[in-house]
């Protein structure tokens, strides 16, 4: 299950940077829109749904993870946010590139100055969006995990013993002398 999480974080992320990549470097909408419609993108409407599902099911999954390690007795050790990182920028950027490569083969686009700062600036993009996204997973996970330790992982309470207390012992209590203090009010020093 946890190739779903990753495969479906990576496809989000890799589309929502590809977005963000091309806002940053064609701020201009018409623009954007010209350089897009000549580089083969003209997908990308439909790409933003399968985007939302695989990561709705990326999400959902990594909670049922989380949820299985804190219902387990014997939790196996999650993966570190690091290296869930490293995983989907390695996966994002390389994927970003190779997309990139076959949306202007298809096209016939000629590369230009552009598509070096669309690269370079897509792969550090790829990167920080893999960075938001392992952490998302992770908080997920740790979301269903503390959701069934609350649920289903029972803690050992204290057990009280029960002190037997009798009508006998109440009176025995009452009528036992009090032991005297010697402690009492200080004298008061009387001058003759």
């Amino acid at each position: 299950m946890r190739a779903l999480v990753l495969t479906g974080t990576a496809a989000a992320g890799i589309l929502a940077a590809h977005e963000l990549d091309y806002r940053l470097v064609v701020p201009d909408p018409q623009h954007r829109h010209d350089l897009l419609f000549r580089t083969g993108h003209g997908y990308v409407g439909r790409a933003v749904f399968v985007a939302l599902v695989a990561g709705a099911i990326a999400a959902v999954a990594s909670f049922a993870i989380g949820f299985a390690r804190g219902r387990a007795a014997d939790a196996a050790r999650a993966p570190s946010l690091r290296a869930t990182a490293a995983h989907l920028a390695v996966v994002q950027a390389g994927g970003f590139l190779i997309l990139e490569a076959v949306e202007r083969m298809l096209v016939g686009a000629v590369p230009d100055r552009r598509t070096w700062t669309v690269a370079v600036v897509g792969v550090l993009v790829q990167v920080v969006v893999a960075c938001v996204g392992a952490t998302l997973v992770r908080l997920l996970e740790r979301a269903g995990e503390a959701i069934a330790v609350a649920l289903f992982v029972r803690r050992p309470r204290a057990r009280l013993e029960p002190i037997p207390i009798g009508p006998v012992d109440l009176m025995r209590a009452r009528s036992a002398p009090s032991p005297r203090s010697s402690r009492g009010p200080p004298l008061l020093l009387s001058t003759p």
